[in-house]
């Protein structure tokens, strides 16, 4: 019962947030909705995790955001001399390498407070989200947070 009322709290929270933010944050809403639904997330779990991955995505973010700059500078059109690959190359390989490095430090993190079935569920409901948001966009979007609500996030 009380992870119905959550879910719903939730739902109506993120309903709210969404009609009151930016695009961004509509899509991150919709995202702490959806993993906190697939994670099936008590309330204790929820709070000690949202802060840990909060933290996970934003050192991703800081991760290719530092990466793209680098590789976008060598040269916009994608021509680039056998030099420049290599340097392109060298970077891109640095960036995986970070973010395996990345992935490890916190699955650790999630360890202290998940079981690894959660765990596991969250790689899943990651990937599942992505897809789901890129497949609204290829059918234009318009629709993307009603079929996101109707379909379960499925």
């Amino acid at each position: 019962m009380k992870k119905v009322i959550l879910f719903m709290v939730l739902s109506i929270v993120g309903i709210a947030t969404l009609i009151a933010q930016g695009n961004n944050d509509k899509i991150e809403a919709l995202k702490v909705a959806f993993i906190t639904k697939r994670l099936n997330l008590s309330p204790e779990e929820s709070q000690k995790f949202w802060p840990i991955y909060n933290q996970y995505e934003a050192e991703k973010k800081q991760n290719r955001l530092s990466t793209i700059g680098s590789v976008k500078e060598l040269k916009e059109d994608g021509d680039l001399t056998n030099a420049e690959a290599e340097v392109a190359i060298a970077k891109f390989v640095e960036f995986k390498s970070k973010e395996v490095d990345l992935i490890k430090k916190y699955i650790a993190e999630f360890r202290k407070i998940l079981p690894a079935t959660k765990i596991a569920k969250l790689v899943t409901a990651e990937d599942k989200f992505k897809k789901m948001l890129t497949k609204q966009a290829q059918q234009g979007g318009g629709q993307w947070q009603q079929n996101f609500y109707q379909n379960g996030g499925r």
